[in-house]
C-alpha cells in the first residue's frame, strides 16, 4: 500500500566539488596524505570523480558510504558517521508522519531512502513504517506492522523490523520476504532493532531467538529469560544483552545463547541503554546516573562513572570520547579510557546522540522553554552551534534520536513531523593515502555524468622532504619516475662515497614485496627498473607501496602509486 504525504519542502540544489583535504594552501611533512572531497549534484550520486596531481593522468575515487543503517549508526552502536553534517538550522524537508506520543524509533537511512517506524495513525496496535525519498521525504512505500517502537536494520537490500512479528522486507518495494512469530505470544516489540551477525538475525522478547537471514526460520532460543530493555549488540562471536533482571549485562555465544559472561555492577538500577563497542570494550549507561566501561571479553568493569539524575541515552562515541546526557542535565562528554569529565552542557535528553563533521546533535526531552529543541553541541568545547524549537509535545519532547548520512541530518520528532537538516544531499570521495611530490603540487577534483564534467575544483599545497635521514648532513636523494605510474618505475638515488645499498619495495602492511639491490655500488647516480612484479616474478596488484633505501647508516623512503 502506498500513502502519499504532503510536505513542506525547503530544497536547495547545487552542483560543486570542494576538497577538504589537503588543505589549500597548506605545508605538509611527508608526501602521504589523505584525500577528500564533497561532491554536490543537485541530489544525484555523480557517475565518477576523478582526482589529478600536477598534470597526471586522472584516478577514479571511491565514494564513502556513510549510510545510517540501524539504530546508533551501525551493529557497535558508535554513533559517528564520516558524512558532512549541517551547520545550521536549515531545513531540507519535513514530512508529516510521526506521532505526538512515544515516537522513539531512530530514522535509518541506506540508499538514498529513509526508513521509519511511527505510530502516527494513533492506534496502539499497528505502527506504519514509511520508506521516504532521502532527498525529498516523498513516500515511496509503506508497510503496516504490529505495535513497533524500534529502529529497522537494513543490509544487503534487505530491511529486518521487529513489531508483533520479526519481518524481513525488500527495502526498496516493501515486499515481504518473510515473517516469524512466536505462537505463545506477541512478541519482538519494544526490544531493540533486529541484530545481524555474519546470516544470522537475532531478536529478543524474554528469550533471545537466531533466525536464519534468508528464510527466517529459527535456529535456536535460550531458555534463560532476558528481560531486555534497550538494544543488543554484537562483536567477536558474543551478543551482548543488557536486561532490568539483576541488574545484569550478559554477553551470550552467538551459535547456541550460552552464557559467556555476566556483570552485575549497574549500581542501584537496570540497564537503560545499548551496549556500545569500541576497541574491545563495552561502554554503557545505568538507568540511575552511572556510566560504565567494560572489558567485553572479560566482563571486568575498568571504570564506574556516577553521574547526576536518571540516564537512558546510548552514549555516542568519537576520538576516545563519550557523549549522552541525563533526562534533568546537564549533558557529559566523558573520556573513555577513565570516565573523567571532559565538558558539561545544559541540556537534558532521553533518545541518544550522533556525531558528524566535528558537530554533536541531539534533541531535548524536557523543554527549556514551551517546547524542546534540536541541540548542535561543538564535539569539542560543548559550545551550542545551533538549534532549532519544535512545537513537539510539551511533555515528552524528543524520544527519538537523529542519524547523519550525506550531509543530512534526520530527526523525528513529537509535533508530528519527521525533520531532515540540510541544504541537499552531499557525497563524500575519500581516498586513506595519496601520493604527491615534493615541493609544490596542484590538486585537480572532476566530477562527471554522462561523459561530461559537472563540477570541479583545484587546490595548491607544498610537501616537505619525506622519509628518515639519521644523517642529516647526507642524502641519497632517492626518487621514483614516472609516479603514479601503470607498468614500471624508474628508481633513482645517488651515492656520495661507495658502499653497500639495500633498495627494497614494501606493501602497506610493511611485508617486503621485492628486492632491488642489496650490493656495493660505486659512488655516482644510480637507477634500477621495476617492472611491478613480487619477488617471485609475478605482477602486483595495483595500489600503494613504498620504496626504502639503506646506504652508509642513511635511510630514505618514498611511495610508489601503481595504477590499473
Amino acid at each position: 500500500m502506498i500513502v502519499f504525504v504532503s510536505l513542506f519542502i525547503s530544497l536547495v540544489s547545487a552542483i560543486s566539488v570542494s576538497i577538504t583535504e589537503p588543505i589549500d594552501g597548506d605545508t605538509y611533512d611527508g608526501n602521504w596524505l589523505p584525500f577528500r572531497a564533497i561532491v554536490e549534484n543537485d541530489n544525484e550520486i555523480p557517475d565518477s570523480v576523478h582526482y589529478s596531481l600536477n598534470g597526471s593522468p586522472s584516478v577514479q575515487t571511491p565514494r564513502l558510504n556513510t549510510d545510517w543503517y540501524t539504530y546508533m549508526a551501525n551493529e557497535l552502536r558508535t554513533a559517528y558517521s564520516e558524512a558532512p553534517a549541517p551547520h545550521d538550522n536549515t531545513i531540507l524537508w519535513s514530512a508529516p508522519i510521526t506521532g505526538f506520543l512515544h515516537e522513539f524509533p531512530t530514522p535509518v537511512t541506506y540508499c538514498g531512502m529513509v526508513f521509519y517506524t511511527s505510530d502516527s495513525i494513533g492506534q496502539a496496535t499497528t505502527n506504519t513504517l514509511y520508506a521516504l525519498d532521502a532527498a525529498t521525504g516523498s513516500v515511496i512505500w509503506t508497510y503496516d506492522t504490529g505495535y513497533a517502537d524500534d529502529a529497522v536494520t537494513v543490509v544487503d537490500g534487505r530491511l529486518y523490523t521487529s513489531a508483533d512479528s520479526i519481518f524481513c522486507l525488500d527495502a526498496y518495494t516493501g515486499e515481504k520476504y518473510w515473517a516469524y512469530d512466536d505462537t505463545c505470544q506477541t512478541f519482538f516489540n519494544s526490544h531493540g532493532p533486529p541484530v545481524l551477525w555474519q546470516d544470522k538475525v537475532y531478536a529478543t522478547s524474554g528469550s533471545v531467538y537466531c533466525l536464519d537471514i534468508m528464510s527466517g526460520e529459527m535456529l535456536w532460543k535460550t531458555d534463560q529469560q532476558f528481560g531486555c530493555a534497550c538494544s543488543m549488540t554484537a562483536w567477536n562471536e558474543m551478543l551482548f544483552v543488557p536486561t532490568f533482571q539483576e541488574h545484569s549485562l550478559y554477553a551470550l555465544d552467538v551459535t547456541d545463547g550460552s552464557v559467556i559472561w555476566q556483570n552485575t555492577d549497574c549500581p542501584s538500577g537496570y540497564w537503560d541503554s545499548s551496549p556500545l563497542i569500541e576497541d574491545g570494550m563495552v561502554y554503557i549507561c545505568g538507568a540511575y546516573g552511572y556510566a560504565l566501561a567494560i572489558d567485553a571479553v572479560t566482563g571486568t568493569t575498568e571504570w564506574i562513572s556516577t553521574l547526576t539524575g536518571e540516564v537512558t541515552a546510548t552514549p555516542a562515541f568519537h576520538d576516545d570520547q563519550l557523549f549522552f546526557a541525563s533526562e534533568i542535565e546537564p549533558y557529559y562528554c566523558l573520556d573513555a579510557l577513565n570516565g573523567s569529565t571532559v565538558w558539561t552542557a545544559p541540556y537534558n535528553q532521553h533518545g541518544s546522540s550522533g556525531i558528524a563533521d566535528g558537530l554533536v546533535f541531539f534533541g531535548e526531552t524536557q523543554p527549556t522553554h514551551d517546547s524542546a529543541s534540536v541541540v548542535a553541541l561543538d564535539i569539542e568545547t560543548g559550545s551550542e552551534v545551533w538549534s532549532y524549537r519544535t512545537s513537539c509535545n510539551p511533555n515528552l519532547g524528543f524520544q527519538s534520536s537523529p542519524s547523519i548520512t550525506d550531509g543530512v541530518m534526520y530527526y523525528a520528532c513529537t509535533d508530528g513531523y519527521l525533520y531532515a537538516f540540510g541544504t541537499g544531499l552531499k557525497y563524500t570521495y575519500k581516498e586513506d593515502f595519496f601520493y604527491a611530490d615534493l615541493g609544490a603540487n596542484e590538486l585537480i577534483v572532476t566530477s562527471w555524468d554522462d561523459g561530461i564534467t559537472i563540477a570541479s575544483d583545484t587546490i595548491n599545497f607544498m610537501v616537505t622532504q619525506t622519509g628518515i635521514t639519521l644523517e642529516p648532513s647526507r642524502h641519497l636523494n632517492l626518487h621514483a619516475s614516472p609516479n603514479p605510474f601503470k607498468s614500471s618505475a624508474a628508481i633513482s638515488f645517488e651515492l656520495t662515497d661507495p658502499g653497500f645499498v639495500t633498495l627494497k619495495v614494501f606493501d602497506l602492511t610493511g611485508r617486503s614485496v621485492t628486492t632491488l639491490l642489496d650490493n656495493e655500488l660505486v659512488r655516482g647516480e644510480h637507477s634500477v627498473q621495476w617492472n611491478c612484479c613480487c619477488e617471485n616474478k609475478q605482477p602486483v596488484s595495483s595500489g600503494l607501496y613504498f620504496c626504502r633505501i639503506e646506504s652508509q647508516r642513511v635511510i630514505e623512503t618514498i611511495g610508489l602509486c601503481l595504477l590499473n
